[in-house]
């Protein structure tokens, strides 16, 4: 089948003028003037890297402005240390230290004089802490000592502090301050228990005794008469953990604070408030908007002193008797310990949550500021985070996530550990915070992708809830560092150094655009998936831990919300007022009390609920309850009106079918994943992201759970909206042809405007044409007869195509410097790494591509149709003139320009400025023995070998320049 962009032509004619608008209302005027005009907080921060604290306040200055032109409203402030390894970067002042804090208010002040939003990390590196903080605020564990009684044994016995080790699990030092007769600085006695043996089996917690009022903790003496046989002495001591800042700069290192302490927490966020007061002033005042936690990452068991009394308040009994539990897991019976143990992660979430997260927004918030982080993770399966992500989540004012270019960590089931995005538009959206940040793009692939090729990772995470995007990140470089320059050991390399920066602004436009729809809309989704009482736990990326179906979407839930879920005709309603058709639990061997209760609700209220029953319900309260919720569980599992008793690994669609639930997104074989959707809701308006997950064009008849409404084409590349002008209005749905390129992805937005249209078009074999709706109608994409179907009949056309080859030699220039000939002739178009010039084959840059070529002004006779320049394939992106017009910057596929009212008679010229990355010159200096680079990475991943680090020499050149064909194509359109 041949490919083109294609004339039609009438035999009939039905439509006149595109569309007959009514009244646009209020909401629609506001959607359209933010995705137009995306606003500051819509558009691209930058996570900015300060490498090992060396920062040139100069370079400050100039890297602020660079990021204003390129379209970016902000940035996130992280100081952060380099690899041992790493030579090139020298040490500069501590965190927060004088100098550092001149540097932190040139930086707020020059971002607020360019109306640009900062914010800023609090630590050097990760996690909460610094140098500053004392034994009592550190992080904190529990230690034990134990001393074996045996049956004949009576007496004062000597029960001895617990041993600290000096070393972590790594074998790295642990930061724990000790006073001088060697134990350490800070210690509070928690406990001591006796342990009855039993050589038999298990033993009853009811058995372990508590005898801290018999135990002298200076001398360490136990004074207790013992009860008969042998038995085991068990002292808990809470001590100082040593956990430390994970990647500090060099003269920033300290220990990390007490995250479920709200002393410590308090501490630490008033010492780095105040500092900043110190030279920023009234803080509500200044650019600075927000606070930033990174990831939790500590490692180890966690202990805080108010953990038994919070245990006690939560849970209902005393947790003494089972500290010996936590140590071995094989004391009691397993339900028994099952149970303790899964209250007690509960408890640290709980402490966590309060203490840290929730008290660092409170402080943020007293100081007219705002909290975000990825609270709580990002947690499993990644990092064993003691903490419910949904509820750490929706704790902060901004919710932040992360996804990776380029790289993945799957686990045993397939689910991408490193792409959290699903589970925070999730919080976002129940605990009604409205912005859904996403530190994006993080890659070990050093300057290798384009805006191509994060064009596709960013869709899928808009496609998962994104809507804002905080890039990882814009390394700061002093002056004096060179090219490509210094960088953090990770993420996309996205700043002043970068070969296409200045040609990046349309791609942080184009992820405003769709940010701000989203930012001012209500996310949609038919099913609401619970995904179970487990901490920690994880939602998983989309369609992986849970999938709806085909053509649906979901929203996941806790323990927390779901409690407060409602019921209204049969739809359960969460607080934030979105309404489900049906609930689907997690497979879970066990069920929380209080969720129970509320399935009963939900089941009465007529809402249809899918699980897979439960063994036993989790209580160690009381035993009669425990009885009551059993067969409370037994009743709920038991009759066809209860809850249908189904894995939610399952296949839902034949339940969804029997509840008369229509996909929200459906095309003939949705099955295979070909197009990917999300849907939102603004008042009277239902908006669609669909994007094509494939590398090939894909068109397809979509229906839409959308009625009575017109839809439109928000083109989120271009800005431009364009009517459709082929829809139909089904009783539940509206369907309309969906024709994507390569990755391509659009915005549907179906409003109560009128217009006229066709119902439907179908081509030869009745197979729907390739095709591109236009401001007056649209084009095909392929030859052959078409028809198109109107309420009064059928209407036939035709569709041709003329294109004209631009072929022949190529004037290239190239920039003085960088090894490449001032000048040189392509005979034709090829990638610079065929060049037998190694100054061409190595080059990294931006080269002009210049030729003037003829047009015959009557090879073409038909009159008022459209002409395109199709420039082929551009490796990264190019930017277009023709006649001195500029057509704009190419970054993506299809790299195709409408010429009509440009194109003229005789010779025209056009100019094609091309960038590609830095990778093929570093590759070529390593081989070469040259130096136009210089930078503090020596080795990167690459693609297919993506977890292996390879040196540059033997990292494979990238495909570079224009490759074409380009040529110039003829069509007409149909009105």
């Amino acid at each position: 089948m041949k490919r083109f962009y294609i004339t039609v032509l009438f035999i009939a004619l039905f439509i006149g003028e595109s569309s007959l608008v009514l009244a646009q209302s209020d909401a629609y005027k506001t959607l359209k003037e933010d995705f137009v005009y995306p606003p500051n907080e819509a558009r691209p921060k930058v996570y900015w890297w300060w490498l090992n604290g060396y920062v040139d306040n100069q370079r400050i200055i100039e890297e602020i402005a660079a990021m204003q032109e390129a379209g970016i409203s902000g940035f996130d402030i992280f100081e952060i240390g380099v690899p041992a390894s790493d030579t090139m970067v020298p040490a500069g002042p501590a965190f927060l230290s004088e100098a550092s804090l001149e540097s932190i208010k040139i930086a707020v002040q020059e971002a607020g004089r360019r109306n640009m939003e900062v914010g800023l990390n609090l630590a050097s590196s990760w996690n909460a802490g610094g140098s500053w903080v004392k034994p009592e605020n550190a992080a904190k564990s529990l230690y034990s000592s134990l001393v074996r009684l045996d049956g004949k044994q009576q007496g004062k016995v000597n029960v001895p502090f617990p041993e600290i080790p000096k070393v972590d699990a790594l074998g790295h030092a642990k930061r724990i301050e000790y006073t001088d007769d060697g134990k350490p600085a800070y210690s509070e006695e928690v406990a001591i228990v006796a342990v009855p043996v039993n050589k038999n089996g298990k033993i009853n917690p009811e058995s372990v005794i508590d005898v801290s009022e018999s135990f002298n903790a200076k001398t360490g003496e136990l004074n207790w008469e013992k009860p008969e046989g042998e038995w085991e002495i068990h002292r808990y001591v809470c001590s100082n953990s040593g956990e430390q800042l994970k990647m500090p700069s060099t003269n920033s290192a300290g220990p990390i604070i007490d995250h479920f302490d709200a002393d410590a927490t308090t501490f630490h966020f008033n010492y780095i408030i105040e500092k900043l007061k110190s030279v920023l002033g009234d803080l509500e005042k200044s650019a600075l908007k927000s606070m930033y936690l990174a990831s939790y990452e500590a490692t180890g068991f966690v202990w805080t002193p108010t953990l038994p009394a919070k245990f006690r308040e939560i849970n209902g009994y005393d947790i003494t008797p089972f500290l010996p539990a936590l140590y071995n897991g094989n004391l009691f019976s397993e339900e028994l310990t099952l149970k303790f143990k899964t209250d007690f992660r509960r408890t640290l979430s709980e402490l966590m949550i309060d203490n840290f997260y929730k008290k660092a927004k409170e402080i943020s918030n007293q100081n007219g500021l705002e909290i975000n982080s990825e609270s709580g993770g990002p947690g499993l399966p990644l990092h064993n985070v003691p903490v419910e992500p949904l509820k750490a989540l929706g704790a902060l004012d901004r919710p932040r996530g992360e996804f990776w270019i380029n790289h993945n960590r799957l686990n045993d089931e397939g689910i991408d550990i490193l792409r959290v995005v699903k589970e925070v538009s999730a919080a976002s959206h129940i605990y009604q915070r409205g912005i859904v940040e996403e530190e994006a793009f993080t890659t070990f692939q050093h300057w290798q992708e384009g805006p191509c090729d994060m064009k596709m990772v960013g869709d899928r995470a808009f496609c998962e809830g994104m809507n804002r995007v905080v890039v990882h990140g814009f390394s700061h470089n002093p002056a004096g560092t060179g090219t490509p320059g210094i960088v953090y050991h990770a993420g996309t390399h996205y700043n002043d150094k970068r070969v296409w920066w200045p040609k990046v602004k349309p791609f942080n436009d184009y992820l405003a655009r769709i940010s701000a729809v989203f930012q001012s809309s209500k996310f949609y989704a038919d099913v609401l998936y619970y995904y179970g009482d487990d901490i920690p736990n994880y939602g998983g990326h989309k369609n992986s831990r849970f999938t709806a179906s085909p053509g649906y979407d979901y929203e996941i839930v806790n323990t927390d919300i779901l409690k407060q879920a409602k019921i209204n005709n049969g739809e359960i309603v969460l607080p934030n007022g979105a309404h489900f058709k049906m609930l689907v639990l997690e497979d879970s061997p066990i069920i929380n009390p209080e969720v129970l209760e509320k399935l009963q609700e939900l089941v009465k209220g007529g809402a249809t609920v899918v699980g897979e029953k439960p063994e036993t319900v989790l209580s160690l309260k009381n035993l009669e309850t425990s009885k009551k919720q059993q067969n409370l569980l037994d009743k709920l599992w038991s009759k066809e009106e209860g809850v249908i008793n189904q894995s939610c690994k399952s296949d839902l669609s034949k339940i969804l079918a029997q509840k008369n639930i229509l996909p929200d997104f459906d095309y003939k074989d949705k099955v295979l994943g070909l197009l990917d959707f999300i849907h939102y809701q603004k008042d009277e308006m239902d908006v669609y992201f669909v994007r094509n997950t494939t590398n090939k064009w894909v068109t397809r008849e979509c229906a839409f759970k959308v009625k009575g409404k017109s839809p439109e084409l928000w083109d989120p590349e271009s800005g431009e909206i364009l009517p459709v002008s082929i829809f139909r209005n089904n009783a539940e749905t509206t369907s309309l042809p969906v024709s994507l390129p390569p990755l391509g992805s659009v915005l549907i937005v179906f409003s109560n405007k009128t217009q006229e249209h066709y119902q439907s078009i179908a081509g030869n074999n009745s197979d729907l044409p390739e095709m591109k709706f236009t401001q007056n109608g649209f084009v095909a994409l392929e030859e052959g007869d078409f028809k198109l179907i109107t309420e009064k009949g059928e209407v036939s056309v035709s569709s041709q195509i003329k294109e004209q080859p631009v072929d022949g030699a190529w004037e290239v220039f190239f920039p003085e410097n960088w090894g490449a000939p001032q000048r040189a002739i392509f005979p034709e178009l090829k990638s610079w790494t065929d060049s037998t010039v190694d100054g061409i084959k190595y080059f990294s840059g931006t080269a002009k591509y210049v030729k003037t070529f003829q047009y015959d002004i009557h090879s073409v006779q038909q009159k008022g149709g459209k002409i395109y320049l199709d420039l082929g394939k551009i490796k990264k992106l190019g930017d277009v003139w023709l006649n001195n017009v500029h057509l704009g910057i190419s970054w993506t596929e299809s790299n195709l320009f409408d010429i009509t009212n440009i194109l003229k008679a005789g010779d025209n010229k056009l100019i094609v400025e091309v960038s590609n990355t830095w990778t093929n010159r570093i590759t070529g200096d390593a081989l070469t023995g040259e130096n136009f680079t210089n930078s503090n990475i020596e080795a990167t991943h690459i693609q297919g070998l993506n977890k292996i680090y390879v040196p540059w020499a033997e990292v494979p050149l990238q495909e570079s320049g224009l490759i074409g064909p380009v040529k110039i194509i003829f069509t007409n359109e149909i009105h």
